[in-house]
């Protein structure tokens, strides 16, 4: 009850107070002391990484790792309007990037250049592109789901009002409304009436619609995103780092498993694990989390991809029976193995480095 009197009091003043800025300076005091440091030579590193800097400075747990594990690092800055000319004058190996996505003109920003340099430069960047491009962004994610062809929940996606006013009058409800950007169901909607679907689809194809979370400039408008509503889902949280798993079950609160930051644990399914090893196989996604639901018909779909997410306090993603561990995919034995110990330090960040160097090692 307190949780949802908070998160009421949160809407009502990032609705209707300019909070965005002071939310972002909060932020990158948390961390100052150590994004104060833009570069650092370690003797005997081998690589040296170029870490983009997030206007959040969410990039510290980069910093963070690559002191720990003794990785020299210089921290490139997209924002500055010398960005590439400070990129090409430093000796760095590869990029990490963590796109700043609060803010819908920063994210394609960082989709812009990183494309243009995948493009143009022979430089590594960790996640792929691909990935990247997807992040945040639950039309690009869905548009993918479609055209490869994998297993997803019925979506559909309307650019015209008047098609979408036709399709409500058959539809069945409840159904989501989903804004493309917006994390822990903060742009989710389920509509359970006509009228309801209508009203908000109006809003969006007039004045925009933005959820809370969002800068008060950040409106999505144009196209609305529905999804059927599938009740009594389970819905698990797969992780890939490199050749590693780990996952948890997001139990749900209210109408929403997203956002409830309530985890169940043990042993993810076998037919989870193995969706997740072929797709992000055939996609080159080594560094992603995927969210799939399990229906009661025991049908698997993807509901979302993402290579960040939130993790409070370096919580341990995977615990089987009480232990913390991950999990390795054992070829010759065509089974899953599990090694014991705590392995998500930094956002993951340590073992995203150790992952990445194995990569260009081999």
């Amino acid at each position: 009850m307190l949780d949802k009197l908070v998160l009421a009091l949160k809407k009502f003043l990032y609705y209707n107070f300019d909070l965005f800025s002071y939310r972002g300076k909060k932020a990158i005091e948390e961390v100052s002391e150590t994004t104060a440091q833009r570069e650092k030579t370690f003797e005997n590193s081998k690589y040296t990484i170029g870490i983009v800097k997030e206007n959040w400075h969410l990039h510290s747990s980069y910093i963070k790792a690559c002191h720990e594990l003794r990785i020299s690092y210089y921290v490139i800055d997209f924002f500055s309007k010398d960005w590439l000319n400070e990129l090409k004058s430093k000796k760095i190996d590869l990029l990490v990037v963590r796109p700043s996505v609060q803010y819908t003109p920063w994210k394609d920003m960082f989709d812009n250049r990183l494309s243009l340099l995948k493009s143009n430069y022979s430089i590594p960047i960790f996640p792929n592109k691909e990935a990247l491009w997807i992040w945040e962004n639950k039309l690009r994610t869905l548009e993918f789901l479609k055209v490869n062809d994998l297993p997803h929940p019925a979506s559909y996606i309307f650019y015209d009002y008047d098609d979408l006013r036709k399709f409500s009058e058959s539809c069945s409800y409840p159904v989501v409304y989903k804004a493309s950007s917006g994390s822990g169901a903060s742009g989710v909607k389920i509509l359970n009436k006509r009228r309801e679907l209508l009203s908000v689809s109006k809003k969006v194809f007039n004045k925009g619609i933005r959820s809370y979370r969002k800068h008060k400039l950040d409106k999505e408008h144009g196209y609305v995103i529905l999804q059927e509503y599938l009740s009594n889902v389970k819905e698990w949280r797969l992780i890939r780092i490199g050749d590693y798993y780990f996952g948890f079950e997001k139990l749900k609160e209210g109408e929403f498993h997203s956002g409830s930051k309530n985890f169940g644990y043990g042993m993810p399914p076998k037919k989870c694990l193995s969706l997740v090893r072929d797709i992000t196989e055939k996609h080159n996604f080594k560094f992603v989390s995927m969210d799939l639901f399990i229906t009661q018909d025991d049908a698997y779909l993807i509901n979302e991809i993402q290579p960040y997410f939130g993790q409070k306090d370096d919580r341990e993603l995977l615990q089987i029976d009480e232990e913390s561990g991950r999990l390795k995919f054992n070829e010759q034995t065509n089974s899953w193995d599990f090694e014991r110990g705590k392995f998500c330090k930094n956002n993951l960040c340590n073992l995203r480095l150790l992952e990445i160097t194995n990569i260009l090692n081999n």
